[in-house]
């Protein structure tokens, strides 16, 4: 059966961004999603589309059909006099915020100085050419 709008998918699968691995899916721990209900990114999803059980592919994403380019808009400059005193607070931490809309995010300290700390929300990978190795496990309809 190859996988169409509705079907429920099991894959397993291998994220670089370059040649550097981002992430991957563990032994026995494979991804399930339902195609076209967009819970993967849409490069993805769309590369998807029409494989099977048994099939291998390298799916390659383009940005703007995987996290989109950096924004400014999700660059944040925060006066360090609202920042705890004790907080230790460096250069590549990572901590949560919420968006307006009230979701959260991880953002990732990116500039520490004496009157500002800097806090980027881009998603880490947004801006990047993204490279999939899959293995479709399972193909049924949901």
């Amino acid at each position: 059966m190859k996988i169409k709008n509705g079907s429920e998918v099991t894959f397993a699968y291998r994220l670089f961004s370059g040649e550097e691995l981002m992430d991957e899916t563990l032994p026995n721990q494979p991804m399930i999603y339902v195609q076209g209900e967009g819970h993967l990114i849409p490069g993805l999803e769309k590369a998807m589309k029409g494989l099977k059980a048994g099939d291998t592919a390298e799916i390659v994403v383009e940005p703007e059909d995987g996290y989109g380019f950096p924004s400014e808009d999700k660059i944040v400059r925060v006066p360090k006099k609202q920042i705890p005193k004790d907080a230790d607070i460096y250069e590549g931490l990572k901590v949560p915020g919420t968006s307006p809309e009230g979701e959260m995010h991880v953002g990732v300290v990116t500039k520490v100085d004496d009157e500002t700390v800097t806090i980027d929300f881009n998603h880490e990978l947004a801006g990047k050419t993204l490279r999939f190795e899959v293995e479709i496990i399972k193909v049924s309809n949901s």
